[in-house]
């Protein structure tokens, strides 16, 4: 063990008052390499996260270590003195060094405690969340999805029921967000996309840039998620196969099929190719184009892009007024659509 990185303290179990040597690791060891979209972050040496839970080796009672020392009301140790000498097992040695798989069951151990404890959703939700991280990094994949919809399930109970007692310093903005990133992970595109478009209409969000930035990154990548998975669905129904029409001889044949049986290309697929266009405009006119844009969504569960809104107008005014001229400025323009759409 790398003496210099790691340092040790006694602490007393508040449950069976066992004394025992916890390891801690010093804040100068840890170097973030990268950030998760869930918050799961990784580290270049050491991660911190596999010291996060104290055990007591003697009766298990496992927690974070900010609330490991915290006083248990009556009910509470009484509860624990029980429940953990029935569910006593054999476990690892939690002191020293930790490996990735010894800090996962550290957690399993602390989510053993909180639901033995009754303890707030939220709660649980954070270790479920934080098992889920470990389980990604040794590859359990299956266990991971587990871990993460327990806490997508906590994370939503607790801010419909028990919002304003128990938020474990979480924001509005950044629960709604992880409710809505955890559903895309777990591929409830549909749900991520609903969870993502209320955090981005909450007001206290420009107070948190960070949420603000991956809110819209994420909301747009599962939009695409689940226009993809819907298109995949399309694609691998299985059509009824037609039947064939009967042959007709070669001298029976029509040279060319009547004008009847013409089939007409609609004009979506005439007009060629898209053209990228980039213009210039108002914050209000792209908040108009996006709160359009969500309507549709919320009253028809069908998406629809800024740019089809655009160009669905354009449409309309090139039908209705396909000529306009005398014009010679953007505000003469403006009066002189606003007066032809008012005839």
């Amino acid at each position: 063990m790398n003496k210099s990185a790691f340092f040790e303290q006694q602490k007393a179990c508040p449950v069976c008052q066992y004394k025992f040597t916890v390891t801690r690791v010093r804040s100068s060891a840890c170097f973030v390499i990268e950030r998760d979209t869930d918050f799961s972050v990784k580290y270049r040496d050491i991660n911190p996260l596999l010291y996060s839970i104290w055990v007591c080796p003697n009766c298990q009672y496992a927690n974070t270590d900010r609330e490991f020392n915290e006083p248990l009301r009556p009910n509470e140790l009484e509860r624990l003195k029980k429940g953990l000498a029935l569910l006593r097992s054999e476990e690892p040695d939690f002191s020293g060094e930790r490996t990735t798989q010894v800090g996962l069951r550290s957690f399993e151990l602390a989510i053993r405690t909180a639901q033995i404890r009754q303890s707030p959703a939220i709660v649980l939700a954070g270790l479920f969340l934080r098992a889920a991280w470990l389980c990604r990094e040794l590859g359990k994949s299956e266990t991971e999805m587990k871990y993460l919809k327990q806490a997508r399930n906590l994370y939503q109970h607790s801010f419909e029921k028990e919002w304003g007692r128990q938020t474990a310093k979480m924001s509005d903005s950044r629960i709604m967000y992880l409710i809505g990133e955890l559903n895309r992970r777990l591929g409830n595109f549909e749900e991520a996309v609903k969870w993502f478009s209320r955090t981005v209409m909450q007001k206290s969000i420009k107070n948190e840039p960070e949420i603000n930035r991956l809110v819209r990154d994420q909301w747009e990548l599962a939009r695409e998620e689940y226009k993809k998975q819907q298109s995949d669905k399309v694609a691998n129904t299985v059509q009824p196969r037609e039947s064939q029409p009967p042959e007709v001889p070669e001298n029976k044949k029509d040279p060319e099929p009547p004008a009847s049986r013409k089939e007409t290309v609609p004009r979506s697929q005439s007009r060629g190719s898209k053209v990228k266009m980039f213009l210039s405009l108002y914050m209000d006119q792209v908040e108009w184009l996006k709160s359009m844009a969500n309507r549709c969504y919320d009253r028809h569960k069908v998406f629809i892009e800024k740019e089809a809104v655009a160009r669905g107008i354009l449409d309309a005014v090139m039908e209705a007024l396909p000529e306009l001229d005398d014009f010679k400025s953007e505000e003469e323009l403006k009066k002189m659509l606003s007066t032809k759409l008012m005839d």
